[in-house]
Parts: C-alpha cells; sequence; structure tokens
C-alpha cells in the first residue's frame, strides 16, 4: 500500500514542481544575462562598482567562514578598532546579507561564493513574483514576464552595482503578499460558507446538518487554509526583514497598509482582524532580529548619524529616465542629468513595456486600482522633501522671494521609525514591485484565448514566443550599464598577505581614514593580511573616535603610533591623490611595498613617551563647524582661543559634544574658553549657530563664520 501511495504521490509531486523548476532556471538565466560579465569572472571579481560596499560585504562574508572554523566570535569583530573591538549585532539583524555566501564560501572562492549567492538569490525574486502573479491571473505565460521585470528592475539593479546585496534579498516580500491574499480571500469563503449552516439550523437541524455535510468539510479545508495562510503571512514577513531591516519601512508597511484599507473600504471585519493579528505577530517577532541592530543605532556617536534626505531622493523625471549608456536611449539628454551624479540609489525607470502593460492592466482589471494607489504614493515618497527636476531643487518666487516645494516626505520624515530612513529613493522598491504586478494583470487581460477550449498547439507556441519577446526586450530596455555591469577585482597583493606571517604587527592603519572607499578596500584587504585594524566599520562609517584617528594620521608621532598599536600603514593611493604620499615618505621612508593602487610602510620606533599633541583647524570659511583634535596623556587644564569675524552671527564651542559657550559676534572678534581634559583624545568643535542649511535655502543668505586663528594653551 506504501508504494503503491508513493508511486502515485511522487509523479503527482514532480508534476507539481517542475513548472517551478524550470521557471527557476528561466529566471537564474536572466540573472546571468543582467549580471554580465559576472558569469566569465565568476571566481575574480566581485560584482559591484567600485563606489559600491561590495569589499565591505565581502568582509564580512569572509568573517562568518573564519569565526566559524576558528572559534572567533560572531556577532563580537575584535579586528576592527583595535584594542577594543567592535560590537556586530547588525550583523544578526541581517543573516540573509551574508547567508548563503559564506557557507558556500567552505567550499569555493570568496568571491564564487558572493557571486553564485547574488545569482540565486536574483531567481529567486524573480520566481517569487511568478509564484505570485500566476496565483493571481492563472497564467504562467504573463507570471513569467512579471517575474523578469522585478528581477532587473533598474532601481535593483542600481542596489546591485551598489553591492547592497542585502536589500536584495527581496523574494520573500512576494510570498508575504500571496499568503495576505489567502488569508483575506480564505476569510471571505468561510463567511460565505457558514451561511447556509447557519440558515439550515435554524429551520432543521437535523436536516440542515445531513444536506449541509459538504459544507462542513468545505469549512474545514477553509479553516485549514486560514491556519496555513496565518502562519505564512508570519514567516514571510519575519524572513523579509532579514535581508535589510529597511524592507519593513520601505515594503512590508506599504503593502499591509493596502490590503488593511482594501479590507476596511469593503467592511470586511473579520479578514482584516486576522491580517492585522498575524502581521503584528510577524512584525513582533521581527524585533528578535531587528531590535539588536536599532539599539545599536540609536546609541551610535554623533559623528555616525548622518542624513541625506534631499541628496538620496528621486529625481521627478527618474521614472521615466533610461539608463543614459543605453545603445538607444543614451541619445537622450535628461537622463544624463537625472543620474548622472548617483546611478545607484536614484534610479527608477518603468521602461515602455512594462508600463504599456500596466496602464493595459489598470485599463482592463479592477482589483489592480489599489495597486495603482499604492505605486502613485510611494512614487510621492521616494522624491523625498523636496521636489527635484535634472537633480536640482525646483524653486519658486512668492511675493519675491524664492523657495523650494515641500513634499509629503517633509512631513513624514519626522514621525519616529521613518525619520531613520535616509534613502527616500528607495521607496521605488515599491514602485518595482507595483509595476511587475501590474505588467503580469496586463499580459494576462491581453492575451489571447484558445477558441472553444481547445488547446491548440500552434497557437500556444505563438503565444510562448511573445512571452519571450517581451521578456528580451524588458531585458534589453531595462540594462543599467552599458557594456558590461561593473565587477571589482579580488586581487590582492602577496605584500599585503605576507603580513600574516609577521608577529611584529600588531595592527593596521588604513590611510586616509576618512575616505569611506579607503576604509572599504582597508575592510576586505583584511581577509589576507589577518591583521586587526586601527579603524573598521560594521557599516558606512568607523566609530572610532576621530580624534585618535585624525591625530595618529595628521602628525605620524612615533611615540602615539606605539602606543595605539600601530606596526604598519597601507596608504591606499586611488583615494590619496596625492595629498597624504608625500607627507608619508618623508615621515616613514620609502614603502616597503608599492604599485598603482597600494603603498605599505612600516611604523616608526618610538623613542619616548607620548606627550600633548594637537592639530588645529585650518582658518576659513565656516558654513557649519570645524574641528581642532587633541592628545593629553594626563588630566590637564587648557585655554581656548579663537579670532573669529562674522555680520551677526552666533558662534559656540564644544568638547567632545559638550558646550563650552556661546558668544554672539559682530565684525572681527577673540573668544575664549578654558576647560579640562581627561586623559585621552578630544575633539574640540567651533561651530556658528544655525548652521547654514543643505541645500542653500534662496529664501535666506547665509552669513558665513570666518576663522582666523585657534589656539590651545595648557
Amino acid at each position: 500500500m506504501s508504494a503503491r501511495l508513493s508511486a502515485k504521490i511522487i509523479p503527482a509531486a514532480w508534476r507539481l514542481a517542475l513548472p517551478h523548476l524550470a521557471a527557476y532556471g528561466f529566471y537564474l538565466l536572466a540573472a546571468v544575462i543582467v549580471t554580465w560579465p559576472l558569469a566569465a569572472v565568476f571566481s575574480t571579481h566581485f560584482i559591484g562598482h567600485p563606489f559600491g560596499d561590495s569589499y565591505e560585504y565581502a568582509r564580512f562574508v569572509w568573517w562568518f567562514k573564519y569565526a566559524l572554523v576558528s572559534g572567533e566570535p560572531l556577532y563580537f569583530q575584535p579586528w576592527l578598532a583595535y584594542p577594543d573591538g567592535l560590537s556586530a549585532w547588525l550583523l544578526w539583524s541581517i543573516p540573509l546579507q551574508s547567508f548563503p555566501a559564506w557557507l558556500f564560501a567552505f567550499v569555493l572562492p570568496l568571491p564564487a561564493a558572493m557571486n553564485l549567492s547574488i545569482l540565486l538569490r536574483l531567481a529567486l525574486n524573480g520566481w517569487a513574483m511568478f509564484v505570485l502573479v500566476s496565483g493571481l491571473v492563472g497564467a504562467r505565460g504573463p507570471a513569467l514576464l512579471a517575474g523578469v521585470i522585478f528581477l532587473a528592475f533598474p532601481t535593483f539593479q542600481g542596489q546591485l552595482a551598489a553591492g547592497h546585496t542585502g536589500l536584495l534579498a527581496l523574494w520573500p516580500v512576494p510570498l508575504y503578499i500571496r499568503s495576505l491574499h489567502s488569508l483575506a480571500a480564505g476569510r471571505r469563503h468561510l463567511a460565505v460558507m457558514d451561511k447556509p449552516i447557519r440558515l439550515g439550523l435554524i429551520l432543521n437541524r437535523q436536516r440542515a446538518e445531513s444536506r449541509c455535510r459538504w459544507v462542513k468539510t468545505s469549512l474545514s479545508s477553509i479553516r485549514l487554509i486560514l491556519f496555513r495562510s496565518s502562519i505564512s503571512v508570519i514567516f514571510f514577513f519575519v524572513l523579509s526583514v532579514l535581508g535589510s531591516s529597511q524592507i519593513l519601512i520601505f515594503l512590508l508597511l506599504p503593502v499591509t497598509a493596502l490590503f488593511a484599507l482594501r479590507l476596511a473600504a469593503r467592511r470586511e471585519w473579520p479578514p482584516l482582524r486576522r491580517l492585522l493579528a498575524a502581521a503584528g505577530l510577524g512584525a513582533g517577532l521581527s524585533l528578535v532580529f531587528i531590535a539588536p541592530g536599532f539599539v545599536e543605532a540609536l546609541n551610535a556617536p554623533p559623528w555616525l548619524r548622518e542624513r541625506g534626505d534631499v541628496s538620496f531622493s528621486a529625481d521627478l523625471l527618474a521614472i521615466v529616465s533610461p539608463s543614459f549608456q543605453h545603445p538607444l536611449f543614451g541619445q537622450l539628454d535628461y537622463p544624463h542629468a537625472v543620474l548622472g551624479v548617483d546611478p545607484f540609489e536614484k534610479t527608477a525607470y518603468i521602461g515602455i513595456i512594462a508600463g504599456v502593460l500596466a496602464l493595459a492592466g489598470v485599463w482592463k482589471r479592477r482589483e489592480t486600482r489599489g495597486w495603482l494607489a499604492l505605486a502613485a504614493a510611494a512614487w510621492v515618497l521616494s522624491l523625498g522633501p523636496l521636489l527635484k527636476i535634472l537633480d536640482r531643487p525646483v524653486t519658486l518666487i512668492a511675493d519675491g522671494y524664492p523657495t523650494y516645494i515641500a513634499l509629503p516626505w517633509a512631513l513624514y520624515q519626522q514621525i519616529p521609525l521613518l525619520n531613520i530612513v535616509r534613502v527616500p529613493a528607495r521607496f521605488n522598491f515599491v514602485v518595482a514591485l507595483a509595476a511587475a504586478v501590474l505588467a503580469g494583470y496586463g499580459a494576462a487581460a491581453l492575451r489571447r484565448q484558445p477558441s472553444n477550449g481547445a488547446r491548440d498547439l500552434r497557437q500556444r507556441s505563438l503565444g510562448w514566443a511573445v512571452w519571450l519577446a517581451l521578456t528580451a526586450g524588458v531585458l534589453w530596455e531595462y540594462r543599467l550599464f552599458w557594456p558590461d555591469m561593473p565587477a571589482l577585482s579580488a586581487d590582492i597583493p602577496a605584500a599585503v598577505t605576507a603580513l600574516a606571517e609577521r608577529p611584529d604587527v600588531r595592527a593596521v592603519f588604513d590611510a586616509p581614514w576618512a575616505h569611506l572607499l579607503a576604509a572599504k578596500d582597508g575592510l576586505y584587504l583584511q581577509t589576507a593580511h589577518h591583521k586587526p585594524l586601527i579603524a573598521g566599520q560594521i557599516t558606512r562609517r568607523t566609530p572610532v573616535n576621530p580624534a585618535k584617528l585624525a591625530v595618529l594620521e595628521t602628525t605620524l608621532d612615533p611615540a602615539l603610533l606605539d602606543a595605539a598599536g600601530v606596526d604598519v600603514f597601507i596608504l591606499h593611493k586611488e583615494w590619496d591623490e596625492g595629498r597624504l604620499e608625500p607627507f608619508f615618505r618623508k615621515k616613514l621612508g620609502a614603502p616597503f611595498y608599492e604599485d598603482a593602487r597600494l603603498a605599505l610602510f612600516n611604523a616608526p620606533e618610538a623613542e619616548s613617551a607620548p606627550a600633548f599633541t594637537a592639530v588645529l583647524a585650518s582658518p576659513g570659511g565656516i558654513t557649519d563647524r570645524a574641528d581642532s583634535y587633541f592628545y593629553t596623556p594626563e588630566r590637564t587644564g587648557l585655554v581656548v582661543r579663537a579670532a573669529v569675524a562674522a555680520e551677526g552671527r552666533t558662534t559656540a564651542l564644544y568638547l567632545d559634544g559638550q558646550p563650552l559657550g556661546r558668544w554672539p559676534v559682530y565684525g572681527a572678534a577673540e573668544i575664549a574658553a578654558g576647560l579640562t581634559a581627561e586623559p585621552g583624545y578630544h575633539t574640540l568643535t567651533l561651530a556658528v549657530e544655525p548652521p547654514c542649511p543643505v541645500p542653500p535655502v534662496p529664501a535666506l543668505e547665509c552669513r558665513t563664520l570666518r576663522l582666523d586663528e585657534i589656539i590651545l594653551e595648557r
């Protein structure tokens, strides 16, 4: 009996799985096309632009594998911020950023492990959209096309080039939406099926139970579906935030709000309660992953709290701006202005093919109107706080005064949780999702049905040829980088690798420390030299005291370097642009290794103990703040004096963020304040208050503060 049952189940399961396996293979091929030439340099290059985060993420993929092999802690980084180390609970918050790449790294070179993970992830994104749309429209051809649109949407290609692999773990979101559909539809069916039983029980209980037995059976099946749908909603909600917690804001909240508003408008209160309960439980369980990283972000030092709402907002024309490198659209002028500065975050091109199909879907299918409204709302939010055209804020003249045009995000960015968003352009993730769904509806509405229900092989073959042609058109139209997707060499010089064999090297200092790309390159080099870094970060910028890094790099004082544990400098020449190199050669001598990108120097030997050292701000105009740094080996009292000049501005002095005093400045003036500094590195800030706005506001003339001289006296 068991053998007979297996003989029936296995072929049936295979028939169910075969279309999905074929679709996944198709999307894997599409991913290879989108990322070309990645397949040709699979083991020697990382996908990503030199300005992106690929090296940084590669380092953490390597660390997971190394920590599991060596017994080092996974969520603490003893090799960063030497000698203290860094907490890395943010990596716990986003496990899908590194998984399954670190698992592949056990058997593959690091570049191949990361590249394989990216290809599989892109294919999963397409397949998940295929599952969603095939369930919505009941046809595989339109669903296949919708998956390609979602996989290759230019917004995601921009994130891919930026190396934001965690943000590309989007495949749980369509499956979450599919579960929401099942939950809402199942609950409505339950209510409809329950009515005959209630009416029958009132009229004749015995007769009703016998005649409505099939209804009871259906009710049991629907309740089982509801339970499974609720579990699926919770599961895929949690899974959706594991690539990046920002998906909660950019996708999950808008999509959940769409379904909730739909049910509320129809007054379907039981489905609404069930949906909110399942989504709420999913959000609660997500806190297990989100909370540690969120707490770290709240406790971040002031220099890590960056904003970029205007800079990282989408242009009004972004949705109609194809790649300026495209062989056909590259002749247009405006895409250069819209995307030329940042083709990574601000890309949102919907495309002609997807746009026409989406409009057809809205025209033909009434249920698509909600998706259109969601896409429109997300697009407005993606524009950020100020309206921009050709990457410049639009100005209007009101009563003779120029002013900007404020948008809804200027209000929403003040709301708790939303105020952590520094890249409003990522709301175009919703636009991409909605465009794929709407295009699937449109393709299904326009497809030709077989006459009289006959399965005409010729007609079906022609239909699939049309879908494949449209798919090829989408891939060609959406291509963001021509001729090839950017890729980074994984090669590391042998001299860097040889540092791993030097027991005299305590830590490495990557210079210039303040350059974000030099810092990311330094993280990747650590995968070869295996030495702690004086700086280093989990994301974006190092949390190490900038006073310490600035004093060490600016003075190259042997005593301070020895006390900090610096034994080797790696100067990243391509990001230094010749500013530090002459000084390094003068103070440190000739490098023991040098090529076009790097120069490696040994730190000098110390001959004395560290002494008081200061690096003072240079004279010039100040629109926000000017920082001076100093080191003191013991508790000491200091007097700071600054010669400044301004026309009616207020200036303030801060020691490590704590105010020392404020002074109104009219003309030339001298300000002075006393302070007491504990042993260690400190930052002395001269600020103008309020600072000049960024970008400058035409309605306000911002008067700068001029710093002529600043002196620290002991």
